[in-house]
């Protein structure tokens, strides 16, 4: 039997005209914790005027509402905006079609790059809130501060959802304002022994339930979550577990952690995103029981229509026997009208699971952005680490002309503590990068890259040989031409090279010729605290220079073992001393060639 019902709709702030109104077929509104609310109405319109007539045009804004018999007032069930108009013509007729979304649709819109900083997850819905043109509604606090969040080249409805499932709140649109809060209590629903005339949030069999499907299972139930991640400032594990808990059903028959204990209490571990505080992994843990421990009980019915019965309430379900008598808080509903069924209600309860085929796909999706996976070219846009890691921040012009990633970890070859080495890429360097778990949020450089701008200093000799393809020579080499060659070109040239720019200071270690050269344009100083031993072993030992001093402090011994001491100058000679000795334990010679001349105080001979 059809409810008595009044079904009104506006149109740009207008009542439908009366003979556009009595062409109704069917209004149906569809709203859901979890996808945007949507309506259609379906005019009989063999002449194609219920467009003009009731100013339908796309972007107008439509407020469905509905009176039921008896009721206290017009109930409203969707604000929304058109977004499509259509007409059909079959054997049965010809027919307009009016159809729209409440204005979360705009959040759909187009797909783009977003970066936040220092902000929490509220935060960061009321930015996206006024960047669509939507007011903020209610925004439940969340105490997860993000050091950096990206939204990676998807919709601003995506970005929310993902974010809004690692902190347990839901997304909503309602009269222009975007909500971000915590969903629904199904425990807040009244007390199932109040009889449905008294209370329309409690449905019975055969009274207002005309159909229901009623399910409580124990499949992928757990007796607890647990969520890890790494903290990089300590270097340890970051752990949080949250028992199976929800609520969308409370039902004193059964619960999700007594029915995974039937199958052993397993528990489900998570690790598929990269989370790096305590708050996170903790927010994460009781969002994900929720989510899965709300799939233990749901629940299809279709009520006499009811304009209560929308989703995120909390109703009551009696009469139709344990384990399903208990609260629940509806997920999606359809309320659908037509003259000669009347007015129906169908509603689902299935928790955070969103079963409909766009929730399955892309709505669905997790993640704050398009997996990125494999490795991606970035350009260093800063590397003043604040803590003095090496690590850099990227830009990536492919993705976006603003975009700046967070801090970089650079890969450094043997890093460890008080150890390794430390190549810190320059700004403006083209890069490569990987993501951790492909999730842009956690970036790692690998090394950098040259390209058509950046090309490898040329210097050295050929890298790769003509003929057999072997590399010759492998270099490092600074932003100022400072370089370091090691050479493999077999017989020829073998060894390494250390050499300033303009090699005006070089040191060469030959292999071939087992030489080592060290050269300067200006001066080599060698210092030792204590000593400096040069050894020629037999091989001859040679100091060339304009001018050769030898300067020593306390003493002055020069000694051949076996052979003779030769001292000759190509001028005059002068041996001085505080004393002086002249000494041949065989034979001593003094002689001059013109005049040999012997002065003192006294002269002993002999």
């Amino acid at each position: 039997m059809p409810t008595s019902t009044s079904f009104a709709v506006e149109i740009g702030g207008s009542p439908l005209p009366d003979d556009v109104r009595a062409r109704l077929v069917s209004a149906v509104v569809d709203d859901s914790r979890l996808l945007p609310d949507l309506f259609l109405l379906r005019f009989r319109d063999p002449d194609h005027i219920v467009l003009a007539k009731a100013g339908a045009k796309i972007g107008a804004k439509v407020k469905i509402s509905v009176e039921v018999a008896g009721g206290r007032g017009a109930t409203g069930l969707l604000d929304g905006e058109i977004t499509a108009v259509e007409t059909d013509f079959d054997s049965t007729g010809t027919f307009t079609v009016i159809r729209g979304y409440d204005q979360s649709h705009r959040l759909f819109r187009g797909r783009g790059t977003h970066t936040y900083r220092q902000v929490t997850a509220a935060d960061v819905a009321a930015a996206v809130a006024k960047r669509a043109g939507l007011r903020s509604g209610r925004m439940d606090p969340t105490s997860t501060v993000y050091e950096h969040l990206t939204q990676s080249g998807i919709t601003d409805w995506e970005f929310l959802q993902s974010l809004a499932r690692e902190v347990g709140v839901e997304v909503s649109v309602t009269d222009g304002a975007l909500d971000f809060a915590k969903p629904t209590s199904a425990s807040t629903a009244p007390v199932g022994t109040a009889r449905p005339t008294e209370d329309p949030l409690v449905l019975q069999q055969g009274v207002d339930l005309l159909r229901f499907r009623a399910v409580v299972t124990s499949a992928e139930q757990v007796s607890q979550v647990q969520v890890r991640g790494w903290d990089l400032a300590t270097k340890k594990a970051l752990v949080s577990t949250a028992p199976a808990r929800t609520t969308s059903a409370d039902l004193p028959g059964a619960n999700p952690a007594k029915l995974a204990e039937t199958f052993g209490s397993p528990v489900l571990v998570s690790t598929d995103t990269p989370y790096r505080s305590q708050a996170e992994v903790d927010a994460a843990a009781t969002a994900m029981a929720e989510q899965v421990a709300g799939s233990f009980a749901e629940f299809d019915g279709v009520a006499r229509g009811n304009p209560q019965l929308v989703a995120g309430q909390a109703i009551s379900v009696a009469n139709i026997g344990e384990p399903f008598d208990g609260k629940y808080t509806i997920t999606t509903s359809r309320h659908r009208y037509d003259p000669v069924t009347g007015y129906t209600t169908s509603f689902a309860v299935t928790g955070r699971q969103e079963r409909s085929l766009l929730g399955l796909t892309g709505a669905g999706a997790t993640g704050t952005g398009a997996g990125l996976a494999g490795p991606m070219v970035a350009l260093v846009s800063d590397n003043h680490d604040p803590q003095a890691q090496g690590r850099v921040r990227l830009s990536m012009p492919w993705l976006s002309d603003d975009y700046t990633s967070d801090w970089a970890r650079t890969v450094q070859a043997g890093a460890g503590k008080d150890r390794g080495g430390m190549v810190v890429p320059e700004v403006g360097d083209e890069v490569l990068v990987l993501f951790e778990q492909n999730d842009i949020r956690r970036p790692y450089v690998v090394g950098g890259l040259f390209n058509g701008v950046d090309t490898p200093r040329v210097g050295g000799g050929d890298a790769v040989d003509a003929n057999s393809g072997r590399v010759n020579r492998r270099s490092t080499v600074s932003r100022r031409g400072h370089r370091i060659d090691l050479f493999d070109d077999d017989g020829r040239v073998e060894g390494i090279t250390l050499a300033v720019a303009g090699d005006g200071l070089k040191l060469t270690l030959d292999a071939v010729g087992t030489a080592v050269t060290v050269h300067s344009d200006g001066t080599v100083r060698v210092e030792g605290k204590k000593g400096i031993v040069i050894d020629a072993a037999s091989a001859k030992l040679e100091l060339k220079g304009g001018e050769i001093a030898v300067r020593a402090s306390t003493g002055l011994s020069l000694e051949s073992s076996g052979g003779g001491v030769t001292v000759k100058a190509g001028g005059a000679l002068a041996l001085t001393g505080t004393t002086a000795k002249l000494e041949g334990s065989t034979t001593t010679e003094v002689k001059g060639g013109a005049l040999c001349s012997v002065s003192a105080t006294l002269v002993k001979i002999n």
